[in-house]
């Protein structure tokens, strides 16, 4: 059994794609207010929301892990550095420490919380597990992502407001067209491993043309919203996904260095202009790469993360 670590039980969360999370988390307050600050509340609200979206990348990589095994990844669970029944009592801890920071912001802020966790729920756990049913994993990446994790942010600092979730449809739109093509490059793999994906049922020119167009009607409803974080990001990729899509048809095939640059570009562009809003934010994910560097090489002997291997 490997000799145990306190520090396998942070990386189980997952952080390099927590990332994402905690960008869209202070997007959606700074689209509360225009103030980019990190106050004692958004520290406490971002730190309750890793422990939700950290227990669902938890139960995802539990409900996964013969899968994981048999493609020799995500070692902490497949290779029994943390057992099943551990990973089972951080999410139970991790959860019950987020509804507890909850009611800090009100019971409207704990109802989304309790959504986000559900969806985790549902999208890893059978017989719902949404992640292997084709446009229902979509449609849960773009809300949960879109919707939910920018109402957490926006909750934070200001009053619910249902106009908010129009602000919201362009940024729920370019994740969805993020994930689509995540999809794409995994068709594969995911068919042989019978998870019935978007990618699986449309197939890669379908899928790859869908991505495309959803991503082009972020743009121009961003544009009309004059909602320039969402723009930015979504304006600069889409020549990728519109030359990946044009691949697919004319070569019949998946061209993957431009399709995965497609979905990585704008979750980097976002990053980045999260921290040019928040400052501080630079310096959160140094220390989170750096970490990963040294706790990979330490434990694993392995690099990681790179920019190959995201």
């Amino acid at each position: 059994m490997p000799r145990f670590n306190p520090f396998d039980y942070f990386f189980i969360l997952r952080p390099l794609i927590l990332i994402p999370a905690w960008n869209f988390l202070l997007i959606g307050a700074y689209l509360a207010n225009r103030q980019a600050a990190f106050t004692i509340d958004i520290v406490i609200g971002l730190l309750a929301y890793t422990f939700v979206a950290g227990g669902g990348y938890i139960l995802n990589q539990i409900m996964d892990i013969e899968t994981d095994r048999m493609n020799k990844k995500l070692f902490l669970l497949t290779s029994g550095f943390v057992t099943r029944r551990a990973a089972y009592a951080e999410i139970i801890i991790l959860w019950f420490l987020a509804l507890i920071m909850s009611f800090r912001f009100g019971w409207l802020f704990v109802v989304f919380i309790i959504v986000s966790m559900l969806m985790g729920v549902l999208y890893s756990v059978p017989p719902m597990k949404l992640k292997g049913k084709p446009i229902f994993d979509t449609l849960a990446n773009g809300i949960g992502y879109g919707m939910v994790n920018f109402s957490i942010g926006w909750l934070l600092v200001s009053t619910f407001a249902p106009l908010m979730f129009i602000r919201f449809l362009p940024y729920c739109l370019s994740i969805s067209a993020v994930f689509i093509n995540t999809t794409i490059v995994d068709v594969e793999g995911d068919r042989k491993a019978g998870e019935l994906t978007t990618g699986v049922f449309l197939g890669s020119k379908l899928s790859s043309i869908s991505s495309t167009l959803i991503m082009g009607a972020a743009i121009v409803l961003a544009y009309v919203q004059r909602e320039y974080i969402c723009l930015i990001p979504a304006a600069v990729s889409w020549p990728l996904f519109a030359y990946a899509a044009g691949y697919t048809l004319l070569r019949d095939g998946v061209n993957r260095k431009v399709t995965i640059a497609s979905f990585r570009l704008p979750g980097l562009i976002f990053t980045v202009i999260t921290a040019l809003l928040y400052p501080i934010y630079f310096v959160v994910l140094f220390v989170i790469l750096v970490s990963m560097r040294i706790y990979y090489k330490k434990r694993f002997g392995m690099t990681y993360p790179t920019l190959a291997r995201g």
